[in-house]
């Protein structure tokens, strides 16, 4: 997979200016060209009901697979607008995206994104954090927050860009 010299970072991405920015800063700032980045968006089971209007519950009987589908490509193409887009035309390595379904809080985002840094055994988990305020981070808790204190790779925040 990686070469000797190769590193391997994980950076998890969202549909935000937040992780946008951040991601525009390790490209400028810290990206090496022979990288191996994993792009890592994880879709709360949450966001199936509120945002692409899924039920939460797996197989629900009369549950809509298209809207479903819709929602990983929803995924994919912010990925690509917003992430593969800023990548230098130049650049020799291609990053590889991962759109993952999984649990409701950002407890279960946060350990489905330090496993899967963990299983490919990154040299960094690269992330921006975002700026919810200390009220609104207390209720919903902070991603990036669960990463820095459970993450068995090292972890990089770009902080406020």
């Amino acid at each position: 997979m990686s070469g000797p010299n190769q590193r391997v970072l994980v950076f998890p991405v969202d549909d935000s200016d937040d992780s946008q920015k951040a991601f525009e800063w390790v490209i400028t700032n810290f990206f090496k060209d022979n990288d191996e980045v994993h792009l890592i968006h994880v879709i709360p089971r949450t966001a199936y009901a509120a945002t692409y209007a899924v039920p939460a519950v797996d197989f629900t009987p009369g549950i809509d697979r298209d809207k479903y589908e819709k929602a990983v490509r929803t995924a994919e193409e912010f990925i690509v607008k917003r992430f593969l887009s800023r990548i230098p035309i130049n650049c020799q390595s291609t990053p590889i995206v991962h759109v993952i379904k999984s649990e409701t809080d950002s407890e279960s985002v946060g350990h489905i994104i330090c496993q899967k840094a963990f299983d490919l055994n990154a040299t960094a988990v690269v992330m921006g954090n975002h700026n919810k305020g200390p009220v609104r981070e207390f209720f919903m808790g902070s991603v990036s927050q669960y990463i820095t204190h459970h993450c068995k790779r090292p972890v990089i925040i770009i902080r406020n860009i």
